[in-house]
């Protein structure tokens, strides 16, 4: 009976790594066939966020010439 119940645990033990190690392998290539790009291609990893639009405490511009 233990004899069998220790086959078992190995069987078990033995295909949870090589799942782990099928699932880690086609995490891999998802990502490697996903950063591939061609040629002239572009992409954005970052969009900056809005700046805020002045508020009322901070004044409004004036433009001025210089007179000599």
């Amino acid at each position: 009976m233990r004899d069998l119940f220790y086959t078992i645990l190995i069987v078990w033990v033995v295909w949870r790594i090589l799942n782990s190690v099928n699932t880690m392998r086609s995490k891999k290539n998802a990502s490697a066939n996903t950063s591939s790009k061609k040629a002239g291609e572009t992409t954005v990893d970052y969009i900056p966020p809005k700046k805020k639009s002045p508020g009322n405490d901070e004044g409004e511009y004036v433009d001025y010439e210089e007179m000599k």
